[in-house]
């Protein structure tokens, strides 16, 4: 594994060793898993984003093709 170092304040580096110890862990794991999760989080919100992204224009064709069809029906077809 690579080394990183990291700069933190008092309050940080309590936290993390308070969590450190409550999971029986080290604090590297410790930021490990957080990072890791960060990550997935954003990956939720890319997808999510995407998802929403793919619906508008899912409902803007449906509006459409409604639109074309309400023609259709007006013309006496």
């Amino acid at each position: 594994m690579k080394t990183i170092t990291l700069k933190a304040d008092e309050d940080f580096d309590q936290t993390l060793t308070q969590l450190a110890g409550l999971l029986s862990t080290s604090k590297s794991a410790v930021i490990r898993e957080a990072v890791g999760e960060y990550k997935k989080h954003l990956d939720r919100e890319a997808l999510r984003e995407k998802i929403r992204d793919v619906s508008l224009r899912a409902r803007e064709s449906t509006l459409e093709a409604i639109e074309d069809w309400d023609d259709t029906v007006g013309d006496g077809l």
